[in-house]
């Protein structure tokens, strides 16, 4: 053979070796960088439990929460059920008023600023404007515009028809009694006050009403009396609130 073949020959022989193993070398690398293969069992083994890896949660350093920033305290299980509203759809409609009235007079007990408290007593006010006639609540509407304009006269007419129609309309009484205070009949304002109070013991309106009264009769104790059972029943009235203190300390006073 000639010397040129053999030479030919040998050195396609160290090329394909050398290209043989250059290749082998990155496979071997990645095939170490493979994850160990999952075991399969076979039918009937059980493979031994493994152990999941711990993770370690870094802890947060009081330092390093951002000033001005408070920790929230999340709700635990024990949250406070929702506020259901009661339901009076059952009741017939005197008691359904009845438990509307009690649900909102103690709702208004309870509160303890002024501008909330006169939301509650304006609902309260609401049930007690309806008499059950449309007529009648017309009229005492009418009684009540014309005693706000100043025309007592005309509020008079109104008051009185009101309670011709309706003699077991406590705000029909309640009102009339009002008139009559300013128009400074004072047995007639008494006398309806008590007959407003016959009806509704709840009508703080009306409680009002006979403090002022004695008050002018001087009867300062009964007035008193009217007042805190006023002010018991709606704690937030500001002119009861502000008349029982004054009372109070003119009473504490003269004792001493």
């Amino acid at each position: 053979m000639p010397n040129q073949v053999r030479g030919l020959i040998l050195f396609e022989m160290r090329l394909f070796f050398l290209t043989t193993v250059f290749l082998a070398i990155p496979a071997l690398g990645f095939a170490q960088s493979l994850p160990a293969p999952v075991p399969v069992p076979e039918p009937g083994q059980i493979l031994p439990e493994t152990e999941e890896p711990e993770l370690e949660v870094p802890e947060v350093e009081t330092d390093d929460v951002p000033e001005g920033v408070e920790p929230l305290d999340l709700p635990g299980p024990d949250i406070a059920p929702e506020v259901v509203e009661p339901d009076y759809s059952k009741l017939p409609p005197k008691a359904e008023r009845e438990a509307r009235l009690k649900t909102l007079f103690e709702d208004l007990a309870s509160r303890t600023d002024e501008e909330s408290a006169s939301l509650v007593a304006e609902e309260i006010w609401a049930i007690w404007l309806d008499s059950g006639s449309a007529s009648v609540n017309l009229v005492l509407r009418r009684g009540s515009d014309a005693a706000a304009k100043g025309r007592p006269k005309q509020a008079r007419i109104f008051y009185n028809h009101t309670l011709d129609l309706a003699p077991d309309f406590a705000e029909g009484w309640a009102r009339s009694a009002r008139l009559a205070l300013e128009q400074k009949d004072y047995n007639r304002a008494l006398n309806e006050a008590i007959k407003a109070l016959t009806l509704e013991p709840r009508h703080f309106y009306a409680l009002w009403t006979m403090g002022n009264v004695f008050e002018a009769l001087d009867r300062q104790d009964e007035a008193l009396e009217a007042y805190r059972e006023a002010n018991r029943l709606y704690p937030e009235l500001k002119a009861v609130k502000d008349r029982l203190a004054t009372m109070e300390k003119e009473v504490e006073g003269s004792e001493i």
